[in-house]
């Protein structure tokens, strides 16, 4: 009779033992849900943006300068000036379209980023966080260069570049797979 009670006080021990490791288990899921809801899957959909519009730029002044350098050539000698003025409406109609969308939408995704950094940090993974400091730097140098508040030809003296952030964007990436295939 006494083997029974042990018995059964070994089994509720094991039957409560495994209870406590399936909801520790729950919580870490439910955890790494919200750290890609909330954080790294807003964070790497802003980058795919950011970087799509970059490439479409890209693009876009690549096909327009190759059109104008073609003309040119068509042109033939003593009217490759005529050929070239009748492109540059269009070229700074677009260097100003971007210079816009990079102040208008651009930026303020790059602000978005900061927001959900500052609000979710609490989400981020400890080696995350320790890219910031680099994205404050980058959007602020921005902010003030689009504000006239600091010279462009600062950028440059300082390292101040997109290429900065490419770290950040791959650890991004990064811990957002392995997320992803944690929970799934």
């Amino acid at each position: 009779m006494a083997a029974l009670g042990v018995g059964g006080w070994i089994g509720a021990l094991i039957n409560n033992w495994m209870m406590v490791r399936r909801e520790t288990a729950a919580r870490a899921v439910q955890f790494r849900k919200q750290q890609l809801e909330q954080f790294y899957g807003p964070l790497v959909a802003i980058h795919k943006e950011i970087r799509a519009r970059s490439e479409l730029r890209v693009k876009l002044q690549n096909a327009i300068d190759s059109r104008h350098v073609q003309d040119m050539l068509l042109a033939g000698p003593g009217k490759t000036e005529e050929a070239s003025d009748a492109h540059l409406p269009s070229i700074v109609k677009n260097v100003q379209d971007e210079n816009e969308t990079f102040r208008n939408v651009l930026m303020p995704r790059y602000r978005e980023m900061i927001n959900v950094f500052r609000d979710k940090m609490w989400l981020a993974e400890r080696e995350t966080r320790e890219f910031f400091n680099s994205l404050i730097e980058f959007v602020d140098v921005w902010d003030k260069i689009l504000d006239d508040k600091l010279p462009r030809s600062v950028a440059p003296a300082i390292g101040h570049t997109e290429e900065n952030l490419k770290p950040f964007y791959r650890h991004l990436e990064e811990v957002h797979d392995r997320l992803r295939s944690e929970i799934s």
